[in-house]
């Protein structure tokens, strides 16, 4: 996620009122490694608050998931966080079925936490409290097609925008209300190219960002890689420094492991190869030996790979 400077962060909330001002407080205090800025912060708790329905979409990596997650717990609400399945494909594998076989409603971890959300709202309102936020989260909700597993509920979701709270039918003589207190973020991964630019900003301060942007500088057309590996490629150097093992080896330790596994192709490769070995030759003796066999596997059969 984008950084803002600290006077960025000062001038953007400074017309809002006081209740968001300290969420924001505890949103970074809470999460202080958590490189987001205000402005994003805002965007997503004025959808949330005025649709209780967000698309969170952009690259692998950079938080979306977190995001959600991390507002939810800072505002207090209950989390529920589903895993789209590749094999989803009709609205039972959200929303649950009718047994023909002993006549039962099977609901889903989704389903049940949206009841829960209903019980929640009658609850309170029937006891004159506030009432608790349940924010539901569907991760990676393109791994299957959202048409096929996602219409009912969204029809739902629709019909609640306009008059508050919403029935959701699961199956005959089986309903669900949707009430104001659920509040949905769903998460897509968009594959955008990660410029030279991303690159620097994200590993600043690193002592290894100039090796990193130079891999990066080699690798982008051929095997490009994206948020989710410079953030990998920095928790495993830092956490490797932190048992004394000096930095250099683990980063060589994490191109065999994450950016080499990513090439693969014919001749047109042969530049970026032998550009790695330049690279690599000396200070990263695991990566470079990886490398060489590739090579040679290309020579040999005109195809390189790493497995």
């Amino acid at each position: 996620m984008a950084t803002t400077s600290d006077d960025v962060r000062a001038s953007s909330v400074s017309t809002i009122d006081s209740a968001f001002v300290e969420l924001v407080r505890r949103f970074h205090a809470n999460y202080p490694t958590f490189r987001i800025g205000d402005d994003l912060i805002r965007r997503y708790h004025l959808a949330s608050s005025t649709r209780g329905f967000v698309i969170l979409c952009g690259p692998s990596g950079t938080g979306k998931t977190w995001l959600a997650q991390a507002y939810a717990e800072v505002v207090g609400a209950r989390i529920k966080l589903v895993a789209v399945d590749p094999s989803w494909s009709s609205n039972e594998d959200l929303l649950g079925y009718l047994s023909p076989l002993d006549g039962f409603y099977h609901h889903t971890p989704f389903s049940e936490f949206v009841a829960d959300a209903a019980r929640e709202w009658n609850s309170a309102n029937g006891a004159g409290r506030t009432v608790r936020e349940f924010h539901v989260i569907l991760d990676e909700m393109n791994l299957a097609r959202v048409e096929h597993y996602f219409s009912r509920f969204l029809s739902a979701m629709e019909i609640r925008t306009r008059e508050g709270v919403a029935r959701l039918d699961l199956a005959p003589g089986h309903t669900v209300e949707l009430t104001p207190n659920l509040k949905f973020s769903g998460t897509v991964n968009v594959e955008l190219p990660l410029s030279r630019e991303h690159v620097i900003d994200h590993m600043h301060g690193r002592p290894y960002a100039d090796v990193v942007l130079g891999v990066w500088d080699i690798f982008h057309d051929v095997s490009p890689f994206g948020f989710r590996v410079l953030d990998e490629i920095d928790a495993y150097v830092t956490a490797a420094e932190e048992v004394g093992t000096d930095w250099r080896t683990a980063l060589d330790e994490q191109l065999m492991q994450k950016v080499l596994p990513r090439v693969r192709g014919d001749e047109s490769a042969r530049e970026a190869i032998d550009a790695f070995l330049n690279l690599a030759s000396g200070n990263y003796p695991l990566s470079a030996a990886k490398m060489r066999a590739m090579r040679r596997d290309l020579d040999e059969h005109g195809f390189v790979a790493y497995f």
